[in-house]
């Protein structure tokens, strides 16, 4: 008999605990913001005996990957920059064309690479702007740049090749999250020139979603780029001289 009591207050116990789990499952699904002691008041619960049991369950539901808040973001039109070094793009850039390479009608006529993951640009200063189809990431970058420059036979040198790779910067992208209901128009550009963010919420492309707009100011690009060549300057002029170790001849005419 004490056995069979025993089971039924375990029994009723477990179901008086999933009757609470689904309750703060139903509330978060309807509004995720809640914390555990608005939760406990909507439940009548006291917040003191079950305050922590109600936050337990709150991060139960948060770790579920269809319940997770701005984790499921797609990334669109990622861009981004590199430079080919300078005495090796004089050599290359002249025979681009004849492995692949396009050359445009553009003025400062730059040379385009397209194919699946993307396109290069490909300007005579050595700059290169990489376009990544989505979903983008930095490893479809690298790929990119490996498709244009390694595999065309361009950049044969290991070395070449890891310098490029590493000159990769990211200069801006599109991230899309979903809200999964209609939101009011709404646009953000408070801080575009500053921080190079613009914020979007239901716009006509995406009216169920935020847009994130995110691109890596010019004016942060150009001091980024005058450091580097200041670095490369300083280095070169601090560099020591080697000895000159010939010896003089002591031998004058007279």
């Amino acid at each position: 008999m004490n056995f069979l009591a025993g089971a039924r207050r375990r029994n009723s116990s477990n179901s008086y605990s999933r009757s609470i789990r689904q309750e703060v499952f139903i509330i978060l699904d309807k509004n995720p913001l809640l914390t555990s002691k608005p939760l406990c008041k909507l439940l009548n619960l006291n917040y003191e005996t079950h305050g922590n049991y109600v936050k337990n369950l709150r991060l139960q539901w948060k770790r579920n990957y269809e319940n997770e808040r701005g984790s499921k973001c797609s990334i669109h039109a990622w861009r981004g920059y590199a430079y080919i070094p300078i005495a090796v793009h004089t050599v290359i850039h002249a025979v681009a064309v004849d492995v692949g390479w396009v050359k445009t009608r553009a003025r400062n006529r730059w040379l385009l690479w397209k194919d699946r993951l993307g396109r290069l640009q490909w300007f005579e200063t050595g700059r290169v702007n990489l376009f990544v189809r989505k979903p983008a990431n930095l490893g479809k970058a690298y790929q990119l740049i490996c498709n244009g420059f390694s595999f065309t036979g361009l950049i044969t040198d290991i070395k070449v090749l890891e310098n490029v790779l590493a000159s990769v910067r990211f200069k801006g992208a599109h991230y899309v999250f979903p809200a999964e209901q209609w939101l009011p128009r709404l646009t953000i550009d408070l801080f575009a020139k500053s921080n190079g963010v613009i914020i979007k919420v239901g716009d006509q492309s995406h009216p169920n979603a935020v847009e994130v707009i995110a691109c890596y100011p010019d004016w942060a690009e150009r001091n980024e780029r005058m450091l580097e060549q200041l670095n490369e300057t300083l280095k070169r002029a601090l560099q020591p001289v080697a000895p000159n170790n010939l010896k003089r001849d002591v031998d004058y005419v007279a």
